[in-house]
Parts: C-alpha cells; structure tokens; sequence
C-alpha cells in the first residue's frame, strides 16, 4: 500500500502532521516507522487505526471509528502512514460483477467435487482485483477497464460452451493465432486467450 511520511507527531498536541494528508474523520490507517525512527507512544505498527480530522496538515487518530484521540505519550520520528488497501471489498465486487455477466442458468456457480468454483471465474476474479488493487495502490497506470471487457468477452464465452481454446492447437490454429498477432483479427471469434 502506498505509503507517506509524516512530518512530525508530537505528544504535546497528539496531533500528526501530514501537509495535504486528504483524510477524512474515520478513514482507517496503520503506521510504520522508516528503519532507524519510532512510532509516538502508544502506536503499534500495522495495527489499524481511524482519522481524525483537525485541518488540512495535521490529524489525529483514535482506537476505534468515532473514538476518542489516542493521547500521544512520545514524540515520533521517521513514521510512515498509509491506508490499507480494500482487499474485501474489491474481491466482494468484482465476484458480484461477474456474476451480473452470467446467465441465470449458471447462478449460483456449481462447486466441483472439491467445492472450489470454475477455475476461470475463479481466476477472472482474482486478475480484475489485483488490477483494481495495483491501480489502488499507485503501482499500476493500465486502465482496469480493457482488463473488465476482455474479462466480460471470456466470461460470454465460457457460458455459451464456446471453447477457449482450440483442443487441436494444430496448424490451423497457429495460422489463426499468426493471423490475429498480424491482423488483430481472430476469425473463430474468440478473441484473446488471456486477458490484456
């Protein structure tokens, strides 16, 4: 998760200090001290803490959500702060969306022998959401939509029983596959193998 590094927390006003921090009162932090610094008193490093807004640069954080502030015992130094990538919730989307590209004869998904979901949804799942959470995270600028609509085309695919990949992988098919690096054209129809 994409971290920042406070300006100062000081015990005297259990304030941080963050010019432009962009936190709202309840948004969820943790903390970390750079090697070499210290958390103020009592903060514990990766345990989630809640804004508390106070201006624009400075903030202070509580144990709860509409807690009281956290009274600061010692200055910090070299801190981190970051807020927590939503992990739950993007996986909770991105399933719900996937289901919404299904066809009511395929809802709810039927577990195999080992109660695990087809791999593909499965595996469409989790790419979209690691996409969601790079680009969350700053770490990646591609767009999340061309990975949506590939997902979207592969999913349509699969519910219709159009294979996803030609059984044979014979001449043929790697003519098609020539013809579609070339052209961008993939006459059978199915487009690309993996997502973007």
């Amino acid at each position: 998760m994409p971290s920042r590094e406070v300006a100062s927390s000081l015990a005297s006003t259990d304030t941080i200090e963050l010019d432009g921090h962009g936190f709202e009162t309840g948004d969820e932090l943790v903390f970390r001290a750079v090697d070499g610094g210290a958390l103020p008193s009592p903060l514990v490093a990766a345990q989630p803490y809640f804004a508390i807004w106070v201006s624009d640069s400075t903030f202070q954080v509580s144990e709860s959500k509409g807690g009281p502030p956290i009274d600061l015992t010692t200055n910090g130094a070299n801190v981190l702060v970051a807020t927590p990538l939503p992990f739950d919730e993007v996986l909770e989307f991105y399933s719900r969306w996937v289901d919404g590209f299904l066809p009511a004869h395929l809802v709810p998904l039927k577990r195999d022998a080992d109660g695990r979901y087809p791999v593909l949804v499965s595996g469409i799942v989790a790419e979209l959401s690691a996409k969601k959470l790079q680009q969350l995270a700053g770490h990646s600028s591609v767009s999340v939509g061309e990975f949506e609509l590939a997902a979207k085309a592969q999913l349509e695919r699969w519910s219709k029983g159009v294979p996803l990949r030609d059984p044979a992988e014979g001449e043929a098919n790697l003519s098609v596959a020539s013809s579609l690096v070339i052209t961008g054209h993939d006459s059978r129809g199915w487009g690309s193998r993996i997502l973007p």
